[in-house]
């Protein structure tokens, strides 16, 4: 289902970037990527992707910039559908990509700043573009919008990265022995 849904929603006439989730011609995997991760999209920034992994439904924040050994690598949703609904509540990826290290409070403050930049009228177009394309994966997927930091943080806290399979691009820019 999770890919089935992943092929629906690439073929939606959208704005991804709008969204957080550029995606389109080689998918650059970084040292960190699970070895057999297909992309969903970037938030084009610090080399943050949404990944699916081979014989898993979950979506997958990979974070190079961030992350640490156990945290490169962390669920941020249990399929894909749910990942949609995430992304309508939070009207962009890049929050769902910070819920590891935030507290709830602080989660909630994008929420604020997005109504106050709405405000503001100096990014009208990319707000136009947003809620355009968040509409329309609305319709095309029949969901309404989630609040994810509780049930983000949950399946962080039952992960288990030693599940992970890395290439030895990752051992060696960390230093670290192969498991």
């Amino acid at each position: 289902m999770t890919r089935d849904d992943l092929k629906k929603f690439r073929a939606l006439d959208l704005d991804f970037s709008a969204i957080g989730l550029e995606w389109g011609g080689e998918f650059v995997p970084y040292f960190c990527t699970p070895v057999g991760a297909e992309e969903v999209g970037s938030i084009g920034c610090d080399g943050i992707q949404f990944v699916l992994l081979p014989d898993d439904e979950k979506v997958y924040c990979v974070d190079p910039a961030m992350g640490d050994v156990g945290t490169y690598v962390l669920p941020v949703a249990g399929n894909f559908r749910e990942f949609l609904s995430f992304l309508l509540c939070c009207h962009d990826a890049n929050p769902l990509s910070q819920i590891y290290f935030l507290t709830e409070e602080r989660f909630q403050t994008f929420a604020v700043d997005e109504a106050e930049a709405r405000e503001g009228g100096d990014l009208e177009e990319l707000f136009d573009a947003k809620d355009a394309a968040l509409a329309k994966i609305a319709e095309a997927f029949d969901i309404a919008p989630v609040e994810p930091y509780e049930k983000v943080k949950a399946l962080q806290a039952a992960f288990d990265p030693s599940v992970l399979q890395f290439s030895d691009e990752y051992y060696d820019t960390l230093g670290i022995e192969r498991e």
